[in-house]
């Protein structure tokens, strides 16, 4: 099976860590053409094929600024709704303005980038990919996860209606749930023996890689995937199983 994306132009929020930049880095490799956003534009460089914008959700500037050259922006044939934030508090703790914060990020910057990007999709009337990075946590919860939980369910909500408004436009819309990803993030948060304990709920035995994240997201952007559209992929090692 070869996979080719030389003509195309993915757009891919949060992407220059984690999942992101893992996912980058492939369609990179498959001569697709790349557009990232990042909260930090500073260090970053525009190169071949791959250059970074501005964006963050919860900086009403920097939102109007980015979409208004997102409209400016004649073709863009896969949209990636990676960027997501957390913040761990139990239910009687919570705080509106947190709240607000992980909303913004996880399902309003989603329903937006959506609806603009989808309207270059069908002007151009050849049809996309659209993908959302949602989570196990939007199937499944934990303690100290409500905020999370909920915005990456509605997440999901998402990604059924806006498949059922765009199919008869080939416009295909698709959700991936991943589990524990071994990042610098999870690493840095959970520390050595967080590792160990998460591993020993994983009936895998390991933490999902990038790579192994970024294999199935690629598939259901590519030629290959011509029929799959509403649908929410859970790759978790087998976690939500139990």
């Amino acid at each position: 099976m070869k996979l080719d994306f030389r003509g195309k132009t993915i757009l891919i929020t949060g992407g220059t860590h984690g999942i992101g930049k893992q996912l980058a880095k492939d369609f990179l490799k498959l001569n697709g053409k790349v557009i990232c956003t990042t909260t930090n534009i500073k260090k970053l460089k525009n190169k071949r094929n791959l250059s970074f914008e501005h964006l963050d959700f919860n900086d009403h500037l920097s939102t109007r600024t980015f979409f208004n050259r997102i409209k400016k922006i004649n073709k863009i044939d896969i949209l990636i709704n990676n960027a997501g934030i957390n913040k761990i508090d139990t239910i009687n703790k919570i705080q509106l303005e947190d709240w607000h914060k992980i909303h913004n990020v996880n399902i309003q910057g989603p329903l937006f980038l959506t609806k603009e990007v989808s309207k270059i999709m069908l002007k151009k009337g050849k049809g996309g990919k659209i993908i959302n990075i949602s989570s196990i946590f939007g199937v499944v919860s934990r303690e100290k996860r409500s905020m999370y939980s909920a915005s990456k369910s509605a997440l999901l909500g998402l990604t059924r209606a806006s498949a059922l408004d765009l199919s008869k436009h080939n416009v295909l819309v698709n959700s991936v749930s991943p589990g524990f990803v071994n990042t610098s993030l999870t690493r840095k948060i959970l520390g050595k023996k967080g590792m160990k304990n998460i591993i020993k709920e994983i009936p895998i035995k390991r933490m999902a890689t990038t790579k192994d994240i970024s294999n199935l997201i690629i598939f259901l952007c590519s030629n290959y995937n011509s029929y799959i559209t509403g649908q929410n992929f859970i790759i978790d090692g087998g976690v939500t199983c139990k």
